[in-house]
């Protein structure tokens, strides 16, 4: 006969005497060992609770039993099987199923119905001690709160926990900064971008220590009322939705519990923040009054990055552009990248690429200026070199981390050494970009036999345009080529550089 030893531990049973896992294990062999039986394999679920079935031990030990490789049970007591009620009597059941016997150490299972009553009344008294430890733990969680005191540290940044009187102290540091951010937000009317960008000029870091504030960090800063001196305890509570899982929920508001702790910030100072910061949300964004043929599928000959839309103000009137993502996307000012290429205007480029197209259509076999011209590497030794050093590059930076790590460099040296890094295989990829070739080996004459009709009837609009310059190009990659700049660009069309790749 072979039987199964099944123990369970969640972290909340950890401390408890007689839960351990030695000890649910020792205690179930023993009792094993009086039965004459020591053909034994052990199911040992580690950290998981008992409110959900679904747990890797319990799942293989049911698996076997349902393959009849085991032929008994035993376990601690009947809270290690499980804590929820329904689940007891689930298992209870299959096992009966199975014509296998089910053993506890704290007392014996018996199927008749007045066992399976007894067993049900083991369940039910299971949950109602969690249920009781739940309780207390949290009316002495409310209680300390309505003393004043703050049961955990919660990582407020400004302030340091002083565990020994459950409070929090100001730390001067970190308040010191958390002024600077709302005098810098307020004073010189930034945006949440705008203010990321000024304490990287101030080489003010992080919470974790990094150059570049994160956007929600700085949010998160703005609108907290604790630095108004009211710490709200109580305020939400984790559910459990998984095995290792939780949610968090939000407690209705007349439990919450205020705890009074130093002012960083004053009242009328945090007000007229939430105002500014209102005010920067409800303004309207910009309508394109353009069409924009290319827009969405349009990238950047250089840095090959998309190029998105955008529209500038000469004397009240708007004209409309092309840009690099690089020159107007925060994330990636705020980074230092910016590519170098220029700016293409959308009213000139757009009647180029639809000339181009009105062409492919008209001319037989037009469509074949699209195709790439499929040539040789014109030097694979320096894409093999561009390749090595990309290599080295990378291991270098690798090498740099784990030094950072280890404390054998500076977090300075470390920040410099890796923006040097990075310009440099920023290079090397626009460089591989401009001398790889791109082969593309596709059937272009259906897709222009598809739309042929509807491009020679002529008289479409711009709308009309776009979706057709959509449907047949999934990508198109520009680079403006004339020097001209100034007022002597809008007198003369500039020039573009213009490869394609077919929607097939």
């Amino acid at each position: 006969m072979r039987a199964a030893i099944y123990a369970r531990v969640s972290t909340e049973d950890q401390a408890r005497a007689g839960y351990s896992l030695p000890d649910q294990i020792a205690t179930c062999r023993t009792r094993l060992l009086g039965m004459g039986i020591t053909d034994t394999v052990e199911f040992v679920d580690d950290g998981y609770s008992g409110e959900f079935i679904d747990r890797p031990a319990l799942t293989s030990m049911r698996e076997d039993i349902a393959a009849g490789r085991i032929n008994l049970v035993i376990v601690y007591d009947p809270d290690r099987l499980a804590r929820n009620l329904s689940i007891q009597l689930l298992i209870a059941n299959e096992l009966e199923l199975a014509k296998t016997p089910l053993h506890f150490c704290t007392g014996d299972y018996d199927a008749s119905p007045e066992g399976k009553l007894f067993f049900s009344m083991r369940g039910a008294i299971s949950e109602y001690e969690k249920a009781k430890i739940l309780d207390r733990s949290m009316r002495g969680k409310r209680r300390k709160s309505t003393e004043g005191k703050i049961i955990q540290d919660f990582g407020l940044y400004g302030y340091t926990y002083d565990a020994e009187n459950f409070s929090y102290i100001i730390n001067e540091e970190q308040a010191n900064i958390i002024k600077e951010i709302y005098n810098t937000y307020l004073n010189e009317q930034l945006s949440i971008s705008g203010l990321q960008r000024a304490l990287r000029a101030k080489v003010i870091l992080s919470p974790t220590g990094k150059p570049q504030w994160s956007a929600s960090t700085l949010h998160r800063v703005l609108t907290n009322r604790s630095y108004t001196g009211t710490f709200v305890s109580m305020k939400t509570r984790y559910k459990k939705s998984g095995i290792n899982k939780r949610i968090m929920m939000e407690r209705p508001e007349d439990e919450w519990v205020s705890i009074p702790i130093p002012v960083i910030i004053d009242e009328v100072t945090f007000e007229r923040v939430q105002k500014q910061l209102k005010q920067h949300k409800t303004i309207r964004k910009r309508e394109y009054f353009y069409p924009y043929l290319a827009s969405g599928i349009l990238y950047c000959g250089l840095c090959g990055r998309r190029m998105t839309v955008h529209q500038n103000v000469f004397n009240d009137t708007r004209k409309p552009y092309y840009r690099c993502a690089t020159q107007i996307s925060v994330n990636y000012r705020n980074a230092g990248i910016k590519c170098q290429s220029r700016t293409i205007p959308a009213e000139s480029f757009d009647e180029v690429l639809w000339h181009e197209v009105l062409k492919a259509f008209n001319k037989p076999n037009g469509f074949k200026k699209f195709l790439p011209k499929v040539e040789p590497v014109a030097d694979s030794k320096e894409i093999d070199r561009l390749i090595k050093l990309e290599s080295e590059l990378i291991k270098r930076r690798e090498i740099l981390a784990r030094w950072f790590r280890q404390q054998m460099v500076s977090e300075q040296e470390a920040e410099a050494e890796l923006l040097q890094i990075k310009q440099q295989l920023d290079d090397i990829q626009k460089r591989k970009t401009v001398i790889e070739p791109q082969p593309q080996q596709v059937d272009a004459a259906g897709l222009f036999e598809q739309f042929s009709a509807v491009v020679k009837r002529g008289d479409l609009d711009e709308e009309e345009k776009a979706l057709i310059i959509h449907a047949v190009f999934s990508k198109i990659t520009v680079v403006r080529t004339d020097k001209r700049t100034g007022t002597m660009s809008t007198r003369v069309k500039p020039d573009y550089k213009i490869t394609w790749t077919l929607n097939v």
